[in-house]
């Protein structure tokens, strides 16, 4: 792992009860004071916080909690980026002034320190208010610090990144398949990256499926099938099929398939071009969500929520919008000035050479404007271009040259919209009327998710012709584990961090690739990473494990030893069968298994005994 920056923050403003740093956390930020200061330089230590650096909070002689920083520092009024205040009261319960500059930084996470995590910590010597903790006598401080970020918040950063990584493939090419071992959790992924394309931020699946009205969206906006070897074209794009008629006798009708009824959902919330009353059909629907909510989120040039637009006065010629901050910034504008903007923002986010300064000064917008200018035109962008997502489970296990016809054609990144419009096998049929009459194409706005197994012998099926019309990303099983396997019960009991199912499989897995966690080979004449093994398979060690027996080691040994009989045996022997030296590959994983689970314990176990 790169070596990380640790900072200890301990500034603190106002004498107040109420902790200074628990507002920062609960608004995962955190602003330090910037005024000069005679005595510490710790304004322009904390402004070389980077992006990924690790942030402890120290309030008097107790440490708080340890983050990881989202960006990196700016120095900012303290109302500016994302919104840390309700009134201007509140800042001066405080004691800060409004206009007051700060160094800011978001926090993607915080952990929050309670028991022994608080404990260890040796905070004497600690006097400067920031510090880059790096001298020596402070050594114990950062080694505490450095454990707690692998513990708590190491994974669930890469976690963000790797998801961000994987949705920034697929926008930028419209067609992704997530590649993989089985078991690696690739179909919940897509399922996540479509919640995050559909919703525009992380949203957990839990929650969608609570809330009635995200639920709603969801399943407007998203759609999963499996292939598989019956599935045709008929299923996907258009077929024949029995239809009853107005006298109850039977006939057969043309019927849209799965895939082009998707798309005409899509194309309903798709407008390339808008006109004056959609930017008021879009003011009216913010108007709506401030009088259910309360306000109106919009995210700033970075990506961060920035003050929410709190009201909005819709006239007959014009617009007035005021964003919730002490100064109340707004802007008025004319329906037809929003218009254009807003041709002009679809120039600038489609266009790789233009920044949004020049954006901005080409359109003359006066300072104070241009973050909640921004925010206000992404959110009408994301209005009018609602992400569809169309998620197909075991790609390769259809045939897909037969499934897709003549969208060979119009899937391609290059044909997307109008410009890649087909005549379908029963175009003759389409009725009038049909937004596909004249021809079958996918709207820009539909994004396509595929998964595969890598081992699986149908891949060979796949063309290259096909291949080069998808992004490909594979899906390493160490990426996934410890997100697949985070509620396991059988983890509870045992004494180590790396005694954890998810540090069992990653170990087996070095085995059975020949590769360590840095990559590097360590046995040439293993299986190889194609052949590793999904956390989705030891989701099974809960159903095998008997936490009423007082030998928690035995039982959890047990369940271990039934995971490898009933399931993880016959998979091996699948991968070995009929390789050379198979039977030594075989029994090599399995005395590796074997003396992982011979290691686990559970003594002196706070949970052990629960």
């Amino acid at each position: 792992m790169q070596e990380k920056n640790v900072y200890v923050f301990s500034s603190r403003w106002g004498g107040n009860s109420k902790s200074y740093w628990k507002h920062c956390i609960e608004n995962n930020v955190v602003f330090i004071n910037n005024e000069h200061d005679s005595v510490t330089n710790f304004p322009e230590i904390a402004r070389g916080v980077k992006k990924g650096d690790i942030i402890a909070l120290r309030d008097g002689q107790k440490m708080y909690a340890v983050g990881i920083a989202n960006n990196d520092a700016q120095v900012k009024n303290v109302l500016s980026g994302k919104p840390l205040f309700d009134s201007n009261d509140e800042i001066k319960s405080y004691g800060i002034e409004n206009h007051v500059n700060a160094v800011y930084v978001t926090v993607y996470k915080w952990y929050t320190l309670t028991g022994e995590d608080k404990n260890n910590f040796n905070l004497q010597g600690l006097q400067d208010r920031v510090i880059l903790i790096h001298e020596e006598k402070y050594n114990n401080t950062r080694k505490h610090i450095m454990e707690i970020y692998k513990s708590q918040l190491e994974g669930s950063m890469n976690n963000n990144e790797f998801k961000n990584n994987i949705e920034s493939l697929l926008t930028n090419n419209y067609n992704l398949i997530l590649t993989g071992a089985p078991g690696t959790g690739k179909t919940y992924i897509a399922k996540q990256i479509a919640a995050k394309m559909i919703f525009g931020e992380d949203i957990s699946l839990d929650e969608i499926e609570k809330d009635e009205n995200k639920k709603n969206k969801f399943e407007l906006q998203y759609k999963f099938v499996q292939f598989h070897p019956s599935y045709d074209y008929t299923d996907f794009v258009e077929g024949i099929r029995p239809a009853t008629k107005n006298d109850d006798t039977y006939g057969f009708k043309r019927k849209d398939g799965t895939f082009k009824d998707f798309c005409i959902k899509a194309l309903k919330n798709y407008k390339s071009i808008i006109s004056e009353n959609d930017v008021r059909e879009f003011c009216e629907y913010i108007k709506t969500e401030i009088k259910a909510m309360g306000k109106f989120s919009i995210k700033g040039i970075g990506g961060d929520n920035v003050s929410p637009i709190c009201k909005i006065d819709i006239n007959d010629n014009d617009v007035r919008v005021e964003v919730n901050t002490v100064n109340h910034h707004c802007f008025t504008k004319t329906y037809l000035e929003l218009l254009k903007l807003y041709d002009n923002y679809k120039d600038y986010i489609n266009s790789n050479n233009q920044t949004y300064q020049e954006f901005v000064q080409t359109y003359n917008m006066p300072n104070g404007q241009h973050t909640y200018m921004h925010g206000f035109l992404h959110a009408m962008y994301k209005y009018f271009n609602k992400s569809f997502v169309f998620v197909i489970d075991e790609i390769n296990r259809g045939d897909i040259n037969k499934i897709l016809g003549e969208l060979f054609y119009a899937i391609d990144l290059g044909y997307r919209g109008e410009k890649g419009k087909v005549k379908t096998q029963y175009q003759n049929l389409v009725e009038s009327g049909d937004v596909f009459e004249n021809g079958f194409y996918i709207p820009e706005n539909v994004y396509i998710i595929g998964t595969m197994n890598d081992i699986d012998r149908s891949v060979e099926s796949m063309d290259f012709a096909i291949r080069r019309r998808f992004a490909w990303y594979e899906i390493n099983p160490n990426k996934t584990s410890e997100e697949i396997l985070k509620n396991l019960e059988i983890d509870n009991y045992v004494s180590k961090p790396d005694e954890k199912s998810y540090k069992i499989l990653e170990k087996l897995n070095e085995c059975i690739s020949g590769k360590d966690e840095n990559g590097k080979v360590i046995d040439k004449d293993a299986l190889g990473e194609m052949y590793q093994i999904g956390a989705s398979y030891f989701l099974r060690l809960d159903k095998y494990f008997n936490k009423e027996n007082e030998n928690k080691n035995e039982s959890i040994k047990n369940a271990y030893q039934k995971l490898w009989d009933n399931h993880l045996k016959g998979l091996i022997y699948e991968y070995v069968r009929g390789k050379k030296s198979g039977s030594e590959i075989f029994d090599k994983i399995k005395n590796k298994y074997d003396e992982l689970i011979k290691k686990i314990n559970t003594e002196n176990h706070s949970n052990a005994t629960k």
